[in-house]
């Protein structure tokens, strides 16, 4: 689903933003990327979705293709939801799948039957103004996941929500995962957070970012994130991906 091979990357042409960089994620994986501020894990999400230009040269394939602004094989949910504020829930929902061409009435009955899944049934017709945080990003999430894209691209999406809010958004998450058969690249610095979700977490050092580490998460699926906490192995993977984040400092500030 995704073949990145030693990228570099930089955007004066002078400092490095990314340094070899090896990504791999095969299709229905959950791969999480943690790593420090600035280290380059969303601009790794951007290459994948076209938003970056790939240098000359550099090998990273996206479902089999170059990526590509606006592939259908790619769908991004960014930190902020990034709703529309004079378009109701139901048609920010359906935005995505009106954008690719489906039919209009087809893209509200599949975002409306999102809506429900994510548990706003009945909310389809409120504005963004009137939604709370959490729902809002509920919203984003249900547009996300009414696109058929192979690929997810999620950029820190719970940062910003209260704690029980981001437990509630997790679990379904990884419901909705388990349902779809799809294939995620996640982004974010809670590394609970990427223990929890993730079948890998990928650890990158300070910039120029590097993988510094790939640790395999030995959690059965599905998964409840409350269970979680209990787990000896949830907390082994957790202190192994730490001390990998540490290590990484480390040889960066060497």
């Amino acid at each position: 689903m995704i073949d990145a091979q030693r990228i570099d990357l930089s955007f004066d042409g002078t400092n490095l933003v990314l340094q070899g960089v090896d990504l791999h994620a095969k299709a229905g994986e959950f791969v999480a990327l943690a790593g420090p501020s600035g280290c380059g894990k969303t601009t790794l999400l951007n290459l994948c979705a076209g938003l970056v230009d790939l240098p000359a040269g550099q090998h990273l394939r996206v479902a089999g293709e170059k990526p590509a602004l606006g592939s259908h094989n790619v769908a991004y949910m960014l930190a902020r939801d990034s709703l529309f504020p004079w378009l109701n829930a139901l048609d920010n929902a359906a935005f995505g799948l009106k954008v690719r061409g489906m039919p209009i009435e087809e893209a509200r009955e599949r975002a409306a039957l999102m809506l429900k899944q994510v548990g706003l049934g009945g909310s389809e017709y409120r504005l963004p103004k009137a939604l709370s945080h959490g729902m809002r990003q509920r919203v984003a999430l249900a547009r996300t996941f009414a696109m058929p894209s192979p690929l997810l691209l999620m950029d820190e999406p719970f940062g910003a929500l209260d704690a029980q809010t981001k437990l509630q958004l997790q679990d379904l998450l990884l419901q909705l995962c388990q349902e779809g058969e799809r294939t995620v690249l996640f982004v974010t610095h809670d590394l609970s957070e990427a223990v929890a979700l993730a079948d890998r977490v990928m650890v990158m050092s300070s910039r120029p970012g590097r993988i510094v580490a790939d640790v395999q998460v030995p959690l059965a699926r599905p998964r409840s994130i409350r269970e979680l906490q209990t787990s000896d192995d949830f907390h082994h993977t957790y202190t192994q991906v730490w001390k990998h984040l540490e290590e990484g400092w480390v040889h960066h500030e060497g």
